[in-house]
Formats: C-alpha cells, sequence, structure tokens
C-alpha cells in the first residue's frame, strides 16, 4: 500500500474499493512492483528505451458513476416516436441515424454519453457521400432533438450534442435558378399526352397526365397533388372550380389545409371528367392496392402517394429533365412563383396559393380569399406548347 501509493491513486481517482476488490489490487501490484523498481533504477543510469512490460497492461479508464437510466440510443428514439408522433418522413430519414448512433456506442446508456463523446462521433460523419450540410440538417439535428427530448423528460441531465455541429465550406457556387427552363417544362407537359405502356395502372397514367399540370398552375407539393380525392375537387359557389389541399387527404407541411382554384387550362383539358369518372377516392393511387403491413413506428409503411410522388420524379428524369441542379418535382413551385411575380400577381396571393407564410404578423390581417386568388389566376401566363 506504502510503496505504491495505492491509497493517493485510488483519492486522485475518486474510487472506493471494497475489502476483497482492494485485497485483488494489491496481489496485482505486488507482483508489479520489483519490475518498475527496476525501471525507475534504468532511468536513472540514462537507459530510455521503451518498457515492454508497461505495454502488457490495458489503459486504466475508470468506470462511469453516472446514474443509468436505462435508455440507449435507439430506446430512446422509441420513446421519442411514441410521443411526439412525428411524420412519416422525419422517422424514416432519423431512423437511420439513430442506428448509426446506438452502433458507435454499442448500446450504450444515453446517460454515459459525454460532449467529448458527442464531439468523436461528430468527427466521422462527414464523407464523401455526405455533405457538412446534411450531417448538421439531419444527423446532428436527429441527435440534438432526440437528446433534448430526454432532458426535457428527465432521463439525462444535459444534452451532449446541444452546441455539436461541422463547419460548413464554402456553398457551391449557383449554377442556375431554381425553376424549369422553358425547354424543361415544356418536355414534362408534353410528355402528360403521350401514350404511356399499355399495362401501365390506370391511377399511374392519371399521375402522369395531371399532376404536372395541376403543380404548374398551383405551385402545389407533387406529393399535396398526388394524394388528392375526387371529392377535393370541388365546384366553388362563385362558379370557379377550386381543389382543396387538406391533411385528411395524407399529409400537408405544417398541418395547415389550404384551397386553391383550378386553372381554365386545365379544365379545358378534360381534368373535370376525369375526376368525374373517378367518383370518389383517390385520384392518383389505387386505395384497394397491395401494401406491406408493418407495426412498428419507427419503420412506417410509405404512403402510397409519397411513392406515386417519387415514380414521377423518376419519370421525369427518363425523360431527359435531368440536371441534379434542380428538384424533379419540387421545380414546380419555384416555375409558378417565379412566372407568378413576372406576371405581377401579389406576393400575399403566391404564398396563399402555395401555401407559405409570412413573416410579417401584418400579413395575417391580409390573408387573401380563394375569390382573391381566382382573380388573379386569370393573369398567369399559360403554359403554351408548341404544335
Amino acid at each position: 500500500m506504502e510503496l505504491g501509493k495505492v491509497a493517493s491513486f485510488l483519492g486522485e481517482k475518486g474510487i472506493v474499493l471494497t475489502q476483497d476488490a482492494n485485497e485483488t489490487l494489491l496481489d496485482i501490484i505486488e507482483s508489479e512492483l520489483e519490475a518498475a523498481a527496476a525501471s525507475l533504477r534504468r532511468r536513472a543510469e540514462g537507459d530510455y528505451a521503451p518498457d515492454p512490460r508497461v505495454t502488457r497492461h490495458p489503459e486504466f479508464r475508470q468506470a462511469s458513476q453516472v446514474k443509468q437510466c436505462g435508455l440507449t440510443c435507439w430506446s430512446l428514439f422509441e420513446a421519442w416516436v411514441k410521443e411526439r408522433k412525428p411524420g412519416t418522413a422525419t422517422v424514416n430519414r432519423w431512423r437511420v441515424v439513430l442506428r448509426a448512433l446506438d452502433a458507435f456506442f454499442e448500446n450504450r446508456d444515453i446517460a454515459g454519453i459525454t460532449a467529448d463523446d458527442a464531439l468523436a462521433w461528430k468527427n466521422t460523419l462527414v464523407t464523401p457521400e455526405r455533405s457538412a450540410g446534411v450531417v448538421n440538417d439531419v444527423w446532428l439535428r436527429a441527435a440534438r432533438v432526440n437528446f433534448g427530448w430526454a432532458v426535457a423528460n428527465k432521463k439525462i441531465a444535459l444534452n451532449p450534442f446541444e452546441k455539436v455541429s461541422v463547419a460548413v465550406g464554402k456553398a457551391a457556387p449557383k449554377v442556375r435558378e431554381r425553376e424549369f427552363e422553358d425547354d424543361e417544362w415544356a418536355t414534362i407537359l408534353r410528355a402528360t399526352t403521350a401514350p404511356q405502356p399499355a399495362r401501365m395502372a390506370t391511377h399511374n397514367v392519371a399521375a402522369r397526365r395531371w399532376v404536372p399540370w395541376l403543380c404548374a398552375y398551383t405551385g402545389s407539393r407533387p406529393g399535396e397533388v398526388t394524394q388528392l380525392r375526387a371529392e377535393d375537387i370541388q365546384l366553388h359557389k362563385a362558379g370557379f372550380w377550386v381543389m382543396k389541399i387538406n391533411p385528411e387527404a395524407g399529409t400537408v407541411k405544417g398541418g395547415q389545409a389550404r384551397t386553391v382554384p383550378v386553372h381554365s387550362h386545365v379544365i379545358e383539358q378534360g381534368f373535370l371528367d376525369f375526376v368525374k369518372k373517378v367518383g370518389k377516392g383517390p385520384l392518383f393511387y389505387d386505395p384497394e392496392g397491395s401494401r406491406v403491413e408493418r407495426d412498428d413506428p419507427t419503420n412506417p409503411v410509405q404512403a402510397p402517394w409519397v411513392k406515386q410522388r417519387n415514380k414521377l420524379a423518376e419519370w421525369v428524369r427518363k425523360l431527359g429533365v435531368d440536371d441534379p441542379n434542380i428538384s424533379a418535382n419540387h421545380a414546380w413551385r419555384h416555375t409558378f412563383k417565379r412566372r407568378a411575380a413576372r406576371a405581377k400577381i401579389e406576393k400575399r396571393i403566391r404564398f396563399a396559393f402555395c401555401g407559405h407564410s409570412s413573416s410579417d404578423v401584418g400579413d395575417e390581417y391580409e390573408t387573401p380569399t380563394v375569390e382573391d386568388m381566382a382573380e388573379e389566376l386569370k393573369r398567369f401566363p399559360r403554359f403554351a406548347l408548341e404544335a
């Protein structure tokens, strides 16, 4: 005890041993004292060669004194999903993150994960396939939100990911606008009336035929359009047709329903006849189609309107609209808003069509009516296709 300075060592490390553990430690130290003295003698005589005996011993790591909370990174995610019930897209995006986090920390209790541990994980995330922006916006945000939930629910005292981020380098140069060029939107809209494969399901044909036009003239998100039902297309009391984008039909960002008028150009092409033929239910996917059944909130089944949206994006890319600097689907929103702005349609009207909110509180008092929107839509330029 005295020669090995055992009491001093244990005191510095804040370790208290039982009698049995203390005797075990002394048994080990006793066999090492003579070798340690020999090593010190060599040093005193000028021999500083590495001591091979030291490498036999594992690195000292003090056991965590933190009270365990009974949650791993994965079970934390399960608890968060169960209480918060986030959207399917968030769950699918963050599930990969929490799985990776759980593997990195080898199923450790989250109470033992420190800020240094968080930094160590962060340093592994940026790869040639994963940018710093994605790491900050998806990976670190997912960890920060989940651990923040654990703090709020008194599972742990501190969030080790609270201020963790990676440095984002200089943004890539902007090479183009995010709206479709004239030849791009013309390629897509022209393809909507082209013959489709003979064996293609009718709802897939309908999606190709009408979804691009509805996006082009309303600025709606493609996923909001692919979830439309026949009953969402209604005749307004003022005599024009509208489509109701409703969370009851699927999902709407922000959970806010909105009603937008349907452009006369779409109606002239026979859209209402198509809606009448469907009669009731989804317009662009088969409600009776086979579905994967999975009762796991951390791995939700992809909604059929989401699958349809993704199919449309693949189709557009195959048409040759394949510039990676734009989105095959989302570019319709940019196209609509820019064309509307150039047509001198008011900003509040443009925002109402797209479901965008304003940071100006005063704008809430000037929310346009659907009648206002229908009147302004008359000024929106038609997408004219050459014969």
